[in-house]
């Protein structure tokens, strides 16, 4: 087992390449619903393409479907601004609902969503511990509608009094540094949660280039640079700043693309890998990617 010390579990790209694995993803939100989910496997949907996969979501870092056919989100937020989290938490959700199709006006056949946020920053004061939140009556405090459920959690909400599961997620994501690392390992790897988040995390920083490609994606650049904006807001700079550091890191982007693209693909050479694969993820051809042999 091994720590990365630039891609801490925090990470959104770690988490989302951690989370593609289907009994991790059902085994959290199991702690974090109280209820069993049986998923489909994202990644064998995509055919083990991990880049598609990993990129499936655009605003969510994991969004993926119930066999029951539930659409169930899995998202971390580190950045936290409570009404502007909170709105795009419904604008998107209900995004989710107004784009499924209705046949013949059956309304009745919507499938659910079930929006899943870990806040792994946020100020205690925004939050509580595991809020729930449905659309209720406000006469009645009856349902409404099951047609959207969030769930918000707060690790630092987590403590001794709630259940184990919940309190291995907090330790996980508070990791840090080596010492907290082993300092996980050493009280929770014989748990089957434990045991299964440090196998997912081996595997997504076992070649950090990879995360580096795919951190260089719109969804995770986009992502960083909103947190960015807030930031720079609440010190109030003036947005030009940023405007000018946006165009600066698009321009570095573009440069040295090629040369990272075969630098990855020689790893995975390297590893066996098919060349097929190779060339989804890096966006080389074939061809191009038989000569590195």
């Amino acid at each position: 087992m091994s720590f990365h010390a630039n891609y801490l579990p925090k990470s959104d790209v770690v988490f989302t390449v951690m989370f593609l694995k289907k009994e991790l993803c059902e085994k959290t939100l199991e702690a974090i619903t109280g209820e069993q989910i049986e998923l489909i496997d994202i990644a064998a949907e995509y055919k083990n393409d991990l880049h598609k996969a990993a990129l499936n979501s655009i605003y969510f870092d994991i969004k993926t479907r119930a066999v029951d056919g539930r659409i169930v989100t899995l998202d971390l937020q580190r950045v936290y601004s409570k009404d502007r989290i909170r709105n795009r938490t419904i604008f998107y959700a209900c995004r989710e609902i107004a784009s499924q199709k209705v046949e013949k006006s059956k309304y009745e056949n919507l499938k659910s969503v079930i929006v899943t946020f870990l806040l792994t920053e946020a100020p205690l004061k925004h939050t509580t511990f595991n809020r729930k939140i449905k659309l209720v009556d406000q006469t009645t405090g009856k349902v409404y509608s099951d047609l959207l459920t969030i769930h918000e959690i707060n690790i630092r909400h987590i403590s001794k009094k709630h259940s184990q599961e919940l309190q291995i997620l907090r330790q996980f994501f508070e990791i840090g540094t080596e010492t907290s690392y082993q300092k996980f390992v050493s009280s929770y790897s014989q748990t089957q949660l434990g045991a299964l988040l440090l196998e997912a995390y081996d595997d997504a920083v076992s070649d950090p280039s990879v995360l580096d490609y795919l951190s260089e994606e719109d969804k995770y650049m986009v992502r960083l640079s909103e947190e960015e904006r807030l930031l720079e807001r609440a010190e109030g700079k003036q947005e030009g700043l940023q405007e000018g550091r946006q165009e600066g890191r698009q321009e570095g982007r573009q440069e040295g693309r090629q040369e990272e693209r075969v630098e990855i693909a020689k790893k995975l050479l390297h590893q066996n890998m098919d060349i097929v694969f190779i060339s989804s993820i890096t966006g080389l051809s074939e061809k191009e990617i038989e000569l590195l042999n």
